[in-house]
């Protein structure tokens, strides 16, 4: 017999707990999904246990994944280009009075995205593992919806100090008398946003068009209870480009309107006379117009009059970093309550151009390839038309499910660990 057939190949004896790196990168991630859709719950629990720094395990896993990744991330040069953006405008925060510590607060804030961008393509090679904890947390939205309606939830109304500072656990608030739904969640936007994130994504995954419609049909009750309108509007408004997914032009049109709505909103508060009392009034539209009389042309004063229209206001100086350290002179921009006006008062033109970046990353995902991507595309979509009225990169589920798209796109479908997960479709209008 020749002696070569008896020569058998022998693979290293694996440890028993040895882990892969996909698996390690999503079990980080799930982590953080879970610790988001439980986060005013667990702030509660915690807090009375002293170990509120628990809570910060998950982030502190995504950066610590974040920086080994780095050392030997091969990103594109757009890539590298938005990062030294970033540092410059963190200088330039600095010079407007902004602190580390508002500078290392922002980062803390999109660490999420961060980590969906850099590691995303680890996680489409563990997609099972990842759609079955996104389906358990899109249940926990629905149990803690009805908690939250049934009895007195402890956890609601809770907050808490860092440092000198007074931080929500759990906002307990109303409108026109209504209770804002906020279930497990800190508040209801975080908590109607999830569930539309969630929905759109595990619903690329269920094959009967009857329980895609019964998922969205539950789903969309959830984000009514919490009284988020900019929510129901936005998964109304996603719903209905699914039914014309298939028809690209229809589609691109949707996406055109979808990321140049958003921007042009604010260009609209100071060219319109809306009536400030429709801003006080019990209207529907009550929050919207507030936000065209007050709130974005507050905003844009604020930037124009005391930081600058080209450059911004510097990485950490706009949003909850401003809010956790207030940097003097510009309070008013803790809240911009847009997307696209807050990037412009951070980043300044560059900020308006990586928003505009949300249309060319839409057709990407619009294009024939894996349900992920299917998923990714209703999510991104819906993210976009929540981001017209809310600071939606602070919301860490949108920004981290933002940041898994961007990976996607970037990435080759021909890569071994997604080409075996992920079965290819043939139509998008599979999800409507």
């Amino acid at each position: 017999m020749n002696q070569s057939l008896l020569i058998t190949a022998r693979r290293p004896a694996s440890h028993p707990l040895e882990i892969d790196k996909p698996t390690l990168l999503t079990l980080i991630a799930a982590a953080l999904l879970l610790t988001e859709t439980f986060s005013g719950a667990l702030r509660y629990y915690s807090a009375l246990a002293g170990v509120s720094w628990l809570l910060y395990l998950p982030k502190m896993a995504c950066l610590a994944a974040l920086g080994l990744e780095l050392l030997g991330y091969r990103g594109q040069p757009l890539f590298w280009l938005v990062l030294l953006a970033l540092v410059t405008s963190a200088w330039l925060a600095l010079l407007n009075g902004a602190e580390l510590a508002n500078i290392g607060f922002a980062l803390f804030i999109y660490i999420p995205l961060l980590f969906g961008v850099i590691c995303g393509r680890y996680l489409e090679g563990k997609l099972a593992l990842l759609i079955r904890v996104i389906g358990f947390c899109l249940l926990a939205s629905f149990v803690g919806i009805a908690l939250d309606m049934l009895i007195s939830v402890p956890w609601k109304g809770y907050s808490y100090m860092l440092g000198d500072v007074e931080l929500s656990g759990n906002r307990s608030w109303a409108m026109d008398d209504i209770d804002r739904i906020g279930g497990f969640a800190r508040m209801s936007t975080s908590l109607s946003v999830m569930i539309a994130v969630y929905s759109l994504v595990l619903a690329a995954f269920i094959r009967s068009r009857l329980l895609r419609v019964l998922l969205y049909g539950v789903s969309l009750a959830g984000i009514v209870l919490t009284t988020n309108k900019s929510s129901v509007a936005a998964y109304v408004v996603t719903l209905l480009m699914l039914t014309f997914a298939a028809y690209r032009f229809a589609s691109a049109t949707a996406f055109f309107l979808a990321v140049l709505g958003g921007a042009a909103l604010p260009i609209a508060s100071l060219l319109l006379r809306v009536d400030p009392i429709a801003a006080v009034s019990n209207s529907l539209l009550a929050s919207f117009a507030d936000r065209l009389v007050n709130s974005w042309p507050n905003f844009i004063d604020n930037v124009t009059s005391q930081a600058s229209i080209w450059w911004g206001a510097g990485f950490g100086a706009v949003g909850s970093s401003g809010t956790a350290f207030p940097i003097p002179g510009l309070e008013l921009l803790a809240i911009a309550d847009n997307t696209a006006l807050y990037l412009w008062g951070m980043l300044g033109l560059s900020g308006v151009a990586l928003y505009l970046l949300a249309l060319p990353l839409l057709l990407r995902l619009h294009e024939r390839g894996p349900r992920v991507r299917s998923g990714l595309l209703g999510a991104v979509f819906c993210i976009c038309l929540v981001a017209w009225a809310t600071d939606v990169l602070e919301v860490p589920i949108a920004s981290l499910f933002l940041g898994l798209a961007i990976a996607h796109v970037l990435t080759p479908l021909d890569r071994p660990a997604a080409s075996l997960m992920t079965p290819r479709i043939t139509d998008p209008r599979h999800l409507a």
